[in-house]
């Protein structure tokens, strides 16, 4: 009995040993080659593209990424969009604005819609709030701009659509009365010559409550010897503009004393935020968009050696993106929820609320 109890045990114990060799030679997944496009070469977007690139070449041991340079969301949603290879290999950085534009059809993707209506977003890329200055004390709120000039970039392009609807929160009558002179970059000597009243402005979040002054704003800001006045709106104005647009544009980033800098006091100032992320179309596979968003979420920290903004890739920022939860890749989707990673439109307003 012994004897049989020994033969059984060892057949046991051989079929087991065989089952382990057996995983342990599994063959390891095919090497995936993933394409990142991003914005203009030496960017920040471009710089956290070649760095999620890079870290998935360091700590991913089948996906291999190389980063591209493109002039920004519109290019990428359209290049990748029409190319069914592309389609299979490639994340770019995506405006949250340009993401509902595409998905609604709308222009400037309004000649082939339906190659874009899929568009579907993987990880947060980064955050700005954009809004007017003044060097007037007197225009306050987007209200005051009833009658004013303000300087802007041209009609259909993301800063001008980003900016009316953010005034549009004040109501139709503000909005009729502009006079908007498309000046663009012209507009910040043109201010210091009395041309307009308000120009464009944008600031980089460095984290909760911190923003810092992009170059062309911190020169005009210094400049101006800090003399400058935030223009804000209200949470109603706020809600009015989200109402009339969709969630992306009732996006909204306060502003506080000195979260911009000394000597800029600005209080509860409520401007646009605008959103990048990595987009993504649901042809890459599901397990390889796991891989990457694993792989990046183990490794976030290396993210900080690339650039200052890449301090605020943190678990519970790669999922501040306002879309809806089934419009982000299944992939990602699976690693939120194992790891319980927020994400979707509810989050973003629970970490943004519109007041």
């Amino acid at each position: 009995m012994k004897r049989i109890l020994f033969g059984v045990f060892a057949v046991v114990l051989m079929v087991s040993l065989g089952l382990i060799a057996h995983v342990q030679a599994a063959p390891p997944h095919k090497i995936y080659r993933v394409e990142q496009r991003a914005t203009s070469f030496g960017g920040t977007s471009y710089v956290l593209g070649f760095a999620a690139t890079d870290i998935l070449n360091k700590k991913s041991e089948w996906v291999r990424g190389s980063v591209l340079e493109s002039t920004g969301s519109s290019e990428n949603i359209k290049v990748v969009g029409k190319d069914p290879k592309k389609r299979t290999r490639s994340f770019f950085t995506c405006s949250a604005t340009m993401f509902e534009e595409a998905r609604k059809g709308a222009r400037p993707f309004n000649d082939t819609p339906e190659k874009y209506k899929d568009l579907m977003v993987m990880i947060t890329e980064q955050r700005l709030a954009i809004g007017l200055m003044t060097l007037d004390p007197t225009i306050k709120t987007v209200s005051d701009l009833k009658g004013k000039r303000v300087s802007m970039w041209p009609k259909g392009s993301s800063k001008y659509n980003n900016i009316y609807s953010w005034i549009a929160g004040a109501g139709k009558e503000v909005l009729d009365k502009i006079e908007w002179q498309y000046t663009m970059y012209e507009g910040y000597s043109d201010i210091f010559l009395g041309k307009v009243d308000a120009v464009f402005t944008h600031f980089a979040e460095r984290g909760p409550g911190k923003y810092v002054a992009v170059p062309s704003v911190a020169e005009f800001i210094k400049k101006a010897k800090n003399k400058v006045y935030i223009i804000g709106a209200s949470p109603k104005q706020r809600e009015l503009s989200r109402k009339l647009y969709g969630d992306v544009f009732g996006a909204t980033a306060k502003l506080t004393a000195n979260s911009v800098g000394p000597g800029i006091p600005e209080t509860n100032k409520l401007m646009f935020m605008t959103i990048t992320g990595w987009g993504i179309y649901p042809d890459v596979p599901e397990h390889v968009v796991y891989e990457i968003v694993k792989t990046l979420h183990e490794n976030y920290t290396m993210f900080k050696d690339y650039h200052k903004a890449g301090a605020n890739y943190i678990p519970e920022n790669f999922g501040l993106y306002p879309a809806a939860k089934e419009l982000w890749h299944p992939g990602a989707r699976k690693y939120y929820e194992e790891k319980g990673i927020e994400y979707g439109t509810d989050y973003f307003y629970k970490r943004y609320p519109l007041e």
